[in-house]
């Protein structure tokens, strides 16, 4: 097979970006799986020191082992997509919105990404590994998830990140979603628009579960801390 013009030998390229293949690695900021101790919430990690798009194969295997506080598998034999979405067609299942975690978004999620090429809003974010330090100094890894939304008959109701689409209801025409179909059971709980929903701050959130959810079954509340997601 004949040379290609714009084809570089990989030593030719080293040599003309002045860096041995070592440090061509610490450019890529490969992460080094085998240091990391915990699985934490995003917002956990100090500093974020690499960033790696999951595959579709990797982020639907993921979904798939989701299961239910009452030891469901609801996902198991779901479909998934990856596509926008208007947020303002959403449906919800929990009572409330609270004002610190959606502040919180808008003021510190662009700032942990900024020192990598990619999306910086969540609008438009891909999944994600994130490989860092946490507050304690420990190696880490976090997932980053686009709202997860369940496409139940004709209607589509967020199952995780509603104040992601609760912002993106009021300032973008559409959002970056993981819709997901032919569920093995029904959503945990009523489904209402985004009218039926109060803003509160967490320190009114109701303790009883209960109280901050419309007709909660709880034996099918998706248990995403089972496997570290944090919406």
């Amino acid at each position: 097979m004949n040379k290609l013009e714009w084809e570089i030998e990989k030593n030719e390229f080293l040599r003309r970006l002045h860096c041995t293949e070592e440090d061509f690695k610490k450019e890529l900021c490969l992460p080094n799986i085998s240091s990391v101790r915990h699985i934490v919430p995003l917002r956990y990690l100090k500093n974020v020191e690499s960033a790696i798009r999951l595959k579709n194969e990797t982020l639907f295997k993921l979904l798939r082992k989701i299961p239910t506080q009452g030891g469901y598998y609801p996902f198991a034999k779901a479909d998934f997509e990856q596509r926008k979405i208007d947020p303002r067609i959403l449906k919800v299942g929990q009572k409330f919105v609270y004002r610190e975690i959606y502040q919180s978004l808008l003021e510190e999620l662009p700032a942990i990404f900024s020192e990598f090429a990619m999306a910086s809003g969540f609008c438009d974010l891909d999944p994600h590994f994130f490989f860092g330090a946490d507050y304690d100094g420990t190696e880490s890894m976090s997932f980053y998830i686009p709202p997860l939304v369940e496409q139940h008959g004709t209607e589509y109701v967020i199952m995780d990140g509603v104040h992601r689409d609760f912002i993106a209801s009021r300032s973008s025409p559409t959002n970056t979603a993981i819709i997901i179909k032919n569920i093995g059971m029904p959503f945990p709980c009523g489904i209402r628009p985004w009218s039926e929903i109060k803003v509160i701050s967490l320190s009114q959130k109701p303790q009883d579960i209960n109280e901050r959810y419309f007709d909660l079954n709880k034996n099918l509340f998706r248990d995403l801390k089972f496997l570290g997601i944090d919406g």
